[in-house]
């Protein structure tokens, strides 16, 4: 309804969880930031956060293609229609408003490139703080210490019901059957759950906002630019690939017992 005012608001939305956290450690809770991870932390946490949040987003894109959720289309099509459709809603027209000596496919180039590498640093890093700050910096240590379970899947849980208003960006169909949006709300649910686990585990382990600020916007940002190439063709194949995906990656950190970190972690913590 409100045009491009609304991707301005939901860029505004997307700081409150740091926005929320801020507030409550300068008033309301009395250890500040003192626990707030907000050091820098390895350069080499970066580097392996980024390649593994980008494998895991090949692995979820390989997932959406075996399923049928997806089909290629390497033209770059994509992304050129919603490029011209964003110049449209400002009243633009695409080739007239592009810097001089860029084309779309030019665009495309930066765009998908950049959504892999630079455009993960900033704003990218910033936009990722603004949820990783309130969700694994503040609110997910809390919910842990109550019981581990409360920690994952109610922190999780909060977090999927937190993107829901995000959903009023993207136009809905007109009729979607009840069984189809109650199936996609448990896919979309147990995945969130996943998700967050990982990001948990990044932040436990790197012990910096910063490091899993950065393999969130990657996942985020990766996603985007393979997506430039990728024409859904089934939603809930798609929902369930990314699903799957998410499940294979909680599951490889299990097997590998890195989510032992968890318990480590609280311990030091309470023991300091």
């Amino acid at each position: 309804m409100l045009g491009q005012q609304g991707a301005y608001l939901a860029q505004l939305y997307m700081l409150t969880p740091a926005i929320a956290a801020i507030i409550t450690r300068l008033f309301f809770y009395k250890p500040k930031f003192s626990d707030a991870n907000l050091r820098f932390g390895k350069l080499s946490d970066y580097f392996k956060f980024w390649i593994i949040s980008i494998c895991i987003t090949v692995l979820s894109y390989v997932l959406f293609t075996l399923l049928g959720g997806i089909s290629w289309d390497f033209t770059g099509q994509v992304f050129l229609d919603r490029l011209a459709e964003q110049f449209a809603a400002a009243g633009q027209d695409i080739n007239a408003s592009l810097p001089p000596g860029f084309t779309p496919m030019t665009m495309l180039l930066i765009y998908f490139v950049g959504g892999l590498t630079i455009f993960n640093i900033l704003p990218g890093i910033i936009t990722g703080f603004g949820e990783e700050f309130g969700h694994r910096g503040f609110m997910f240590p809390h919910l842990y210490q109550i019981k581990p379970w409360v920690g994952i899947i109610i922190g999780g849980l909060i977090w999927y019901a937190w993107h829901l208003p995000l959903n009023l960006l993207a136009q809905q169909p007109e009729h979607n059957p009840l069984w189809q949006s109650l199936l996609i709300f448990v896919i979309l649910a147990v995945g969130s759950v996943c998700t967050f686990t990982y990001l948990a585990y990044v932040y436990v382990k790197s012990r910096s906002v910063w490091v899993t600020s950065l393999a969130h916007i990657v996942m985020n940002n990766s996603a985007m630019s393979f997506s430039y190439f990728a024409i859904v063709q089934n939603k809930i194949l798609a929902n369930i690939g990314l699903m799957l995906t998410m499940i294979i990656v909680v599951a490889v950190l299990y097997y590998k017992k890195e989510l032992n970190i968890f318990s480590n972690y609280f311990q030091d913590n309470n023991a300091g």
